[in-house]
């Protein structure tokens, strides 16, 4: 899988206050199963579909000898990441292939207008998934690397302060995220900590962080503190890059957008309307990045303590962007249709979805205790999630709206077929969500699987509660993901029946779309131990979703030395195609990994 040699810490100085470590890995993966039909383009069985490789160097450094300002602390980090997927330069070239040959349009940009002026920026598959550059420093992927932390830390009594480019994480992650929002996270290796670990996919921000321990004992109450932090919206609004379609092993189960354009516009349609007086449509996705304004600063409060000396308790605010984004229409855009422009205009009309990144409120509470009685750790948390963007298919993507366009109404009504009144755009709904997790970690000994070592177990259930949906009976979908059929995924409008003479019963079809229901939930387990005196480390992860979903990563770790790993993965996952990662049930793999580590 890779070479390796053998590797040593290495200090800058006899005083050991600078410390450089490094952690190289080479991962390959292939296929373990055939796709489905929503899967395009389909892989086979052993098909590579991974050639990863990552390099994280780490500087540290105490100032605190040099510097003139009688602080307790004064500390250095900078640890960069840098990525490169071999897979399209010398894997198979069906991904490469794939997203050449894409015929709709994708494009990001910080404005409504930008896609209908032609001045959003295309959207590189390279860049999102061969080396993803660093999201704020530099244009669009001009720095080829990622500052992953990058900050100064300051102590002075009770006081701390951390400015830089750092990760906070206040919910649990232990291994989907569903709770854990305060920073975003890469969502271009389909499922955060199924596919790719958690803390790596953890994308860190520009943050002003503080830290104030009140007290040591007050009453009931110890370990009394407080902390908050700021991510200036003007510096960094980062969010994930946006999933593309057909362009990776792990992109969502969509095929070309424009290919919706075969299954959009009857026959009968597309030659004196579409071709004609529209001058055909391009179907674009137009990825709205938050703008850098102070508006989208992230920020958040959180008072900590233990009760009773036992129980570890934390209440928290905090205001971030929705990790999942959400797609909505913008008004049909004919300002290059020949019906617009006296036949001056060519075309081509543009059907444009947006994806839109909202941010949200979100309300914390968490406490961890040892349970004498069951031997382990109980972990509690519930956060109330407030105006989180949600996705009902009526009200995001109405086709219905789009012949409303003021440029066609005309056509339309000309054709005894005058569109039906309201908005000619998608509008994006809200929804409050209760989210918890209820977890219990123990270490124990079964002599029987290992007679020398205990085994640690990590298990929780996670849930969610959809109050808008519950009181409102608003019908919430999952992701804007149409639902899978035998041949693909289903259109999402009701254009198979229609003609010249009914094209303005043209509508969004609910039921096409990935139910979201008002209840989710899931369970997620972890079990591993140690053999040959820690060298050896087998385990085995389980994800259930309680409406069908399924996922069970194995995992072996041997330890060669203290610095080189190699570790095997067989990944399994299927189960139907709902909440919370269904979409990837034909996702199976198997993964093998070099880690040298300099430390």
């Amino acid at each position: 899988m890779a070479l390796a040699s053998s590797a040593e810490a290495f200090f800058l100085d006899s005083g050991r206050n600078f410390d450089f470590r490094s952690r190289f890995y080479s991962e390959w993966a292939v296929a373990a199963t055939s796709s489905l039909p929503q899967t395009t383009p389909a892989r086979s069985p052993f098909q590579l579909i991974e050639s990863r490789f990552f390099l994280n160097p780490e500087f540290d450094a105490k100032l605190t000898p040099w510097q003139p300002f009688h602080l307790d602390d004064l500390s250095f980090r900078l640890a960069l990441w840098g990525f490169y997927d071999g897979i399209y330069d010398y894997g198979t070239s069906q991904y490469e292939r794939a997203w050449d040959n894409l015929q709709g349009s994708l494009t990001q940009g910080h404005t409504d207008t930008a896609p209908i002026t032609r001045t959003s920026q295309k959207i590189s598959a390279w860049k999102t998934y061969v080396y993803q550059p660093d999201p704020v420093l530099g244009s669009y992927g001009e720095v080829p690397f990622r500052i992953n932390e990058n900050y100064l830390n300051f102590v002075k009594g009770p006081l701390f302060v951390r400015v830089g480019r750092q990760a906070i994480s206040w919910g649990e992650s232990d291994t989907i995220a569903l709770l854990d929002a305060n920073n975003p996270f890469n969502q271009t290796l389909a499922v955060p900590g199924i596919f790719q670990d958690v803390d790596e996919a953890r994308i860190p921000l520009w943050t002003l962080r503080t830290t104030y321990n009140l007290f040591d004992t007050w009453h009931a109450l110890s370990s009394g503190f407080v902390e908050g932090y700021l991510v200036p919206g003007s510096i960094d609004t980062t969010v994930s890059a946006f999933p593309i379609p057909t362009a990776s092993p792990y992109s969502p189960p969509q095929a070309d957008p424009q290919a919706l354009i075969n299954g959009l516009i009857p026959p009968s349609v597309k030659g004196p309307i579409v071709d004609q007086a529209l001058g055909g449509i391009l179907i674009g996705i137009y990825d709205k990045l938050p703008s850098r304004s102070l508006s989208n600063s992230r920020f958040g409060f959180r008072f900590g303590t233990v009760i009773n000396r036992d129980y570890t308790t934390s209440l928290w605010y905090y205001r971030t962007f929705a990790t999942a984004p959400v797609p909505v229409f913008l008004p049909l855009d004919l300002s290059r249709a020949p019906i617009t422009t006296g036949g001056k205009g060519k075309g081509p009309t543009q059907l444009i979805t947006e994806i839109d990144h909202g941010l949200e409120d979100v309300f914390g509470v968490a406490t961890s205790f040892f349970s004498e009685r069951l031997d382990g750790i109980v972990r509690t948390e519930m956060e109330y999630f407030l105006g989180e963007p949600g996705f009902v298919p009526n009200i995001n993507i109405p086709f219905e709206a789009e012949l409303r366009a003021p440029g066609l109404k005309p056509l339309l009504k000309a054709l005894g077929e005058p569109a039906t009144p309201g908005s000619d755009r998608g509008h994006i709904p809200h929804a409050d969500f209760i989210r918890f997790e209820l977890g219990f970690d123990r270490f124990f000994f079964w002599r029987a699987i290992n007679p020398y070592n205990s085994l640690t177990w990590v298990t929780s259930y996670v849930g969610q509660w959809n109050l808008t949906e519950t009181f409102t009976g608003r019908n919430f979908r999952f992701g804007g993901q149409q639902k899978a059929t035998n041949v693909g995924v289903r259109l999402g409008a009701n254009a198979q029946n229609l003609t010249l003479q009914t094209i303005n019963k043209l509508h969004t079809v609910a039921t096409d779309f990935v139910d979201l229901y008002p209840y989710e939930s899931f369970v997620q387990t972890h079990l591993q131990t140690d053999y040959l005196h820690g060298r050896l480390t087998p385990s085995i992860t389980g994800v259930v979703g309680l409406d069908g979903v399924y996922a069970f990563p194995f995992g072996l770790t041997y330890r060669f030395t203290d610095n080189m790993l190699l570790d095997l993965k067989y990944i399994l996952i299927g189960g139907n195609f709902y909440f919370p990662f269904g979409f990837f049930n034909d996702r199976s793999q198997l993964s093998a990994r070099v880690t040298l580590l300099l430390n």
